[in-house]
C-alpha cells in the first residue's frame, strides 16, 4: 500500500507541475502576440507591455522549477527522475525597451520562441510520466 500512496503522491506533483506549465507557456505566448505588434512597428508602450508579459512568463517559469523540484522529490520515492532545471535567457530587457530595433526584436522572439518549445516537450515528457504512473497505479488496484 505505501508503493500506492507514493504513487498517487508523484501523480499529483506531476499534474500540479503540468498547470504551472501551462500558465508560462500562456503567458509566453501573449508576450509573443506582443512581440509581433513590436516587429511591425510598435512604439515603447507595445515594447513595455511585451517586456511585462515576458517578465511574468519568467516569474511561471521560476514556479516552474520549484514545482520541477517538488515534483522530482516525489518521483525519488518511486525510483524515477527527471530533470530540473529549465533554461531562460531573458537578459536584455534595458536593450529592448532603451535601444528598441528589430534587429533586438527578432533576437526576442526566438528567445520566446525557443522557451515555448521546451516548455512544450517538458509538458509531453510529464504527461508520459503521468500515464505511466497511472498504469503502475491501476496494476496494483487490480485485484489479482
Amino acid at each position: 500500500m505505501n508503493r500506492l500512496k507514493e504513487l498517487k503522491e508523484a501523480r499529483e506533483a506531476a499534474k500540479k507541475t503540468i498547470k504551472t506549465i501551462d500558465n508560462a507557456i500562456n503567458t509566453l505566448a501573449n508576450a509573443q502576440s506582443w512581440g509581433v505588434w513590436d516587429m511591425l512597428g510598435g512604439e515603447f508602450i507595445t515594447s513595455w507591455v511585451k517586456r511585462r508579459k515576458i517578465k511574468e512568463a519568467n516569474e511561471d517559469i521560476l514556479k516552474l522549477n520549484k514545482s520541477m523540484k517538488h515534483l522530482n522529490k516525489e518521483l525519488e520515492d518511486i525510483n524515477m527522475l527527471l530533470p530540473n532545471r529549465i533554461s531562460q535567457t531573458f537578459s536584455d530587457t534595458v536593450l529592448d525597451l532603451w535601444l528598441d530595433n528589430v534587429f533586438t526584436d527578432i533576437r526576442v522572439q526566438g528567445e520566446i520562441k525557443q522557451t515555448l518549445e521546451k516548455l512544450r516537450q517538458l509538458k509531453k515528457t510529464i504527461q508520459n510520466l503521468i500515464a505511466n504512473i497511472e498504469v503502475e497505479i491501476k496494476e496494483i488496484e487490480t485485484p489479482k
